[in-house]
């Protein structure tokens, strides 16, 4: 018995008197004092001890004990060629090809009988691709059994094969097959001499033959499974590989070319457990990983297979494969921004018209996408009625983002893919979207093919109504009828005719018709009400809404209607009753919160209507009155920091919706951030065409100094157009950035008749100064005073212009000023001066410490200040006040000798003859001036 085990008996003979309490810690002691006594001894074993225990273990089965006593063995002398070699065998056995490689050489070369090595190292080298040390061994060698000449044989003419050597393997196949031998591998050898023949259909026959003698030979399988393959027949060459993993279950090479072929071959039941045992191996590899996404996804198992597809990719995968599971199977679950995450990184890859665009592009449309979608959907081709839903929602999704140029394209592509009622019916109302007729063309087809349908005979008759087709309309109704005459739809499509036709006895019948097929339907109270309102009885309407907002106190057309009749009768509240209540009870609907926010305006109420809408949670599934609403409110309450936010925020979520564009195109305007609304109306007009649009783009033009573009835009526009307000004042900038003043008149007059703002009388002053009509100037700046006593900008230019001709009147305009805006440097700083003027030196002091204080870079401030200093006798601290400003370039001659004749008073002469020598006066006023201060100072 070996000591090994004699020391695990002892253990287990002693282990139960661990669990006595008494003479548990005795004991203990004692049992350690024993093994350390017999680990002692063991530490004493030759290595032919060792050895002959691991042979003891290995005959038992207990391998792990072996290799551990052979181990030993080499740790006591390193040089015992006999336990490497054991080893190496063992290590072999286990498929630890690189150890046993390792130990085998060391064996070998420390003089273990190579004639026992030299098998089993071929098997070693041929394991771990080691060709070049395989075609180095002799396969003759003296001592060798022809059977182990032939495999040896084999195997070195397989690396030669592999290393391109070819005539060399042609030799040593030729030798193998002289061997006087039945061994299966020399008939391998022929199969061999096949291959390298290139007659790859016989060698393949030849090795099904083989089979017969040696159905389980590793090497037959595997090269019998390769044949198989070269031969373009992967299903057999799957089989044989299956086979050999049988056989060979530890090779994880094979296992997983095994994995990869299966799921090649749609099979992909039969490659799930094979990936899955090399997953147990590896549960982090990027192959294994795509290769279960891709079973998970075939089996419609989309959640694991994104799952697997993601562990492949974060662990460096970047297959294509692996992002298109993953997305396809993201996109089945509705998870579509994951979807888009993995499709659109490789979609530049994939080529035009694979399947994985359309997904990417249905992806792109239900995650806000639009543009994106559409650029995609430009790459594919072979279209065919399976994609007439995507591009109609494409096209849907376009229109809704304002981007009609783009929708055109789409539209045209998808016209004709289908004749489905459904796909018809969208491909109409897309077509009517874009103010395409020919959509009406479509709705018929659609009513056409499926006269049941409800939606589209409903999209027709709304077609037809919009564009005041009545005739059609009523035949609609009459066909309806007939047709469905157990639902009122097609009466109330009559009764809307008859009511288009002022004939409202025929209305009332369709309605009635109507109303009894279907006496609680909202559609038909509705039209019954309409019809009050059009036989102007208001109690009858009124009515007929409270009974209709008992049974549905939600309905928001009613509720609406409800409100604008009891206002017009002079009791908005109670008109806003209802509202109020059913918010009470559903605080959180949004139609109800913003149609609240539009009575609050209605009455001028906006602080209430701002306080309801931020009640509102804001997402882009909001509709455009919540959104024009808040944007009005906003303007309204002056709040424009906040509307800035709110119009860029709407156009993130619709970046050409007109309302939008059109209240962030006014408020850049009104902070003079001509730049960015010039982009804006061209990001506009590239998507969409619109006339409105244009003239505004003229506007942001000239405002931008492009007045060759200004003017290009403006001569394509038609006469009506070149005659509106707006166009005719930026006309009239044209011509004054022209030099034609006088030519600006009429025009500026125009635009300031039509909308007179602070931008419109400016221009228009401009143009009276600019061609000499300065009393016309003066006039129109006080009659727009009179009527906008608060325009603290007109109020200034006036002043400015009274300065000269009525001081008393511009003191006592900047006066105001100051009390519209107390912080205003240029009105501290010109009534100082005034003030100054009029020798009230105290109180135009403090106006210009005022306006220094507020604004102390600016030269014409800092003048002023110094100025009265030095009126006061304050020489010093005008010197220092001017000191702020003197350091840089001032190009006004009249300050610069203000601060000249400062600093002569403050006997600052040097200084002052260095100023003078450093500057060069232009104006001759400013030269006499000059030659007068030199003198008096005698300089």
């Amino acid at each position: 018995m070996s000591k090994i085990k004699f020391i695990n008996r002892i253990k287990n003979k002693l282990g139960s008197t661990l669990s006595s309490g008494q003479n548990r810690k005795k004991t203990s002691i004692a049992v350690v004092l024993l093994i350390s006594l017999f680990l002692s001894a063991c530490s004493q074993k030759t290595s032919q001890e060792h050895i002959a225990a691991a042979e003891e273990f290995y005959a038992e089965g207990d391998v792990s004990a072996a290799v551990v006593e052979l181990k030993n063995a080499i740790q006591l002398d390193p040089k015992l060629a006999s336990a490497r070699f054991e080893l190496g065998k063992i290590y072999l056995e286990q498929k630890s090809f690189e150890a046993a490689e390792k130990e085998l050489s060391r064996a070998q070369d420390l003089g273990y009988p190579e004639v026992e090595v030299l098998p089993l190292l071929t098997r070693a080298y041929q394991r771990t691709g080691a060709n070049t040390a395989l075609v180095a061994l002799d396969h003759e060698m003296e001592g060798l059994t022809v059977v182990e000449k032939a495999e040896v044989g084999f195997l070195k003419a397989q690396s030669l094969l592999q290393l391109n050597k070819v005539e060399e393997a042609r030799v040593l196949v030729q030798d193998i097959l002289a061997l006087e031998t039945s061994s299966v591998y020399k008939g391998l050898a022929g199969v061999l001499r096949l291959i390298i023949e290139q007659e790859n259909e016989d060698a393949l026959q030849q090795s099904i033959e083989l089979q017969k003698q040696a159905p389980l030979n590793k090497d037959l399988l595997s090269l019998t499974a390769r044949l198989y393959l070269v031969n373009e027949q992967p299903t057999e060459a799957a089989d044989i590989y299956a086979e050999y993993v049988k056989a060979e279950p530890e090779d994880a090479e094979t296992r997983f070319i095994l994995a990869r072929m299966l799921i090649d071959l749609n099979r992909s039941d039969e490659a799930e457990p094979h990936v899955d045992t090399l997953l147990k191996i590896n549960d982090k590899n990027a192959l294994l990983n795509k290769l279960k996404g891709i079973v998970r996804a075939a089996d419609q198992d989309f959640v694991n297979g994104q799952k697997y597809s993601e562990i492949a990719i974060n662990n460096g995968s970047v297959d294509p494969i692996s992002r298109l599971v993953a997305g396809y199977s993201a996109y089945q679950q509705a998870d579509f921004e994951g979807a888009v995450g993995h499709l659109s990184t490789i979609a530049t890859s994939l080529p035009d018209n694979h399947p994985g665009l359309r997904i990417l592009a249905a992806s792109q449309l239900q995650t806000g996408l639009t543009s994106e979608a559409s650029d995609l959907l430009g790459r594919l081709g072979n279209l065919t009625s399976n994609d007439a839903t995507l591009f109609s929602k494409a096209g849907y999704e376009l229109v809704k983002r304002g981007e009609n140029k783009r929708a055109v394209e789409i539209i045209e592509r998808s016209d004709g893919l289908s004749d489905d009622t459904d796909d018809l019916t969208r491909l109409g109302v897309l077509k009517l979207s874009v103010n395409n007729i020919d959509g009406i063309l479509d709705l018929e087809s659609a009513v056409e093919k499926s006269p049941e349908s409800v939606t589209a005979k409903s999209t027709l008759a709304t077609a037809y109504m919009a564009s005041n087709q009545l005739d059609k309309a009523s035949e609609l109704a009459s066909e309806w009828k007939k047709e469905a005459s157990n639902l009122p739809e097609g009466f109330l499509l009559a009764g809307e005719v008859a009511l288009r036709n002022n004939d409202l006895v025929t209305a009332e019948s369709e309605f009635l018709s109507a109303s009894a097929i279907a006496p609680n339907n909202t559609k038909v109270q509705m039209a019954l009400i309409g019809l009050e309102l059009r036989k102007e009885d208001i109690p009858a309407a009124i009515s007929k809404l409270e009974q209709l907002l008992e049974e549905s106190p939600d309905y928001v057309p009613a509720l609406t209607a409800y409100y604008a009749l009891k206002n017009r009768e002079g009791s908005p509240d109670e008109g806003l009753e209802p509202i109020l209540s059913q918010l009470s009870k559903t605080p959180e609907n949004n139609q109800l919160l913003v149609l609240l926010s539009q009575v609050y305006v209605q009455q001028s109420e906006y602080e209430n209507a701002l306080d309801t809408l931020n009640k509102v949670t804001e997402d882009k599934a909001l509709d455009t009155a919540y959104w024009g609403t808040k944007g009005t409110v906003l303007l309204r309450l002056n709040k424009l920091a906040q509307a800035d936010e709110h119009y860029t925020k709407w156009l993130s979520f619709s970046p050409n919706n007109r309302d939008a564009a059109m209240g962030k195109l006014l408020l850049l305007d009104s902070r003079n951030d001509y730049q960015v609304g010039l982009t804006l109306t061209q990001d506009y007009l590239e998507s969409r065409d619109d006339p409105q649009m244009e003239v505004l783009q003229s506007y942001f033009l000239i405002m931008t100094g492009k007045v060759e573009e200004a003017q290009s835009l403006i001569d394509s526009f038609n006469p009506n157009v070149k005659n509106l307000p707006l166009v005719r004042g930026v006309t009239a900038r044209i011509k004054l950035r022209q030099g034609d003043a006088k030519g600006a008149v009429d025009d500026a007059k125009a635009a300031y008749d039509d909308n007179p703002s602070t931008k419109s009388v400016f221009l228009l002053a401009q143009a009276y100064d600019l061609s000499g009509q300065e009393a016309e100037s003066r006039s129109l700046l006080s009659s727009y005073l009179e009527n906008n006593p608060n325009d603290l900008r007109v109020m200034m230019l006036l002043a400015e212009k009274k300065i000269e001709s009525d001081k008393n009147t511009a003191i006592n305009m900047y006066q105001d000023a100051l009390k519209l805006d107390e912080n205003n440097s240029v009105v501290l700083n010109n009534l100082a001066y005034l003030l100054t003027q009029e020798g009230q030196l105290d109180e135009a002091a403090g106006l210009a410490k005022r306006a220094f204080d507020l604004n102390p870079n600016s030269p014409a401030v800092v003048d002023t200040y110094a100025q009265i200093q030095v009126k006061q006798g304050n020489t010093d601290d005008a010197v220092e006040t001017y000191s702020r400003v003197m350091n840089q370039e001032v190009d006004n001659e009249e300050i610069f000798l203000n601060y000249v004749e400062a600093l002569l008073l403050n006997g600052s002469k040097e200084i002052a003859k260095r100023r003078i020598t450093e500057r060069s006066l232009k104006q001759e006023e400013s030269k006499q001036r000059l030659s007068s201060l030199k003198a008096k100072f005698n300089i």
